[in-house]
């Protein structure tokens, strides 16, 4: 049986997948909604995902509507492997809050951190899984596929 990648999602790149065509983002989520790979998430990130989509700045800039973040969540629930938030790191020390992603792709077994954030890029790695960017990363999925 062949080993789907399995990966996290920062909450910028979740963001920018739904509002952007044609951008990196939007091609990496068409490759999760057609299960190219295996999206690791947890409720932590799902939360924070719920709240910037709400920012003031985001709803002014994109005006998303209601209707249309509750189908992206409910496509999340149905297409993504949830954590249950168990692990806990306070490896990254200048922004706490980044540690959640590490701790999903701990608890989750992913091969990958995708991130546009340094505090997580500048790490490279976390107990071997590797943390890059999108671009990357769907250079390396596509080239499986």
């Amino acid at each position: 049986m062949e080993h789907k990648l399995k990966a996290v999602i920062d909450t910028n790149l979740f963001v920018s997948g739904l509002f952007g065509n044609n951008t990196v983002s939007a091609i990496l989520q068409d490759h999760w909604i057609n299960l190219d790979f295996i999206l690791m998430t947890s409720i932590d990130i799902i939360k924070e995902v719920n709240r910037v989509l709400h920012y003031p700045r985001i709803q002014q800039r994109f005006n998303p509507d209601e209707e249309n973040i509750k189908r992206f969540f409910r496509l999340v629930f149905r297409k993504a492997v949830i954590t249950k938030d168990r692990y806990k790191t306070d490896r990254i020390t200048n922004d706490p809050t980044d540690n959640k992603f590490l701790a999903c792709a701990l608890e989750g077994r992913a091969d990958y951190i995708l991130s546009r954030d340094p505090h997580l890029r500048n790490l490279k790695h976390y107990q071997g899984i590797q943390i890059i960017d999108a671009t990357t990363f769907v250079n390396k999925l596509q080239q499986t596929l």
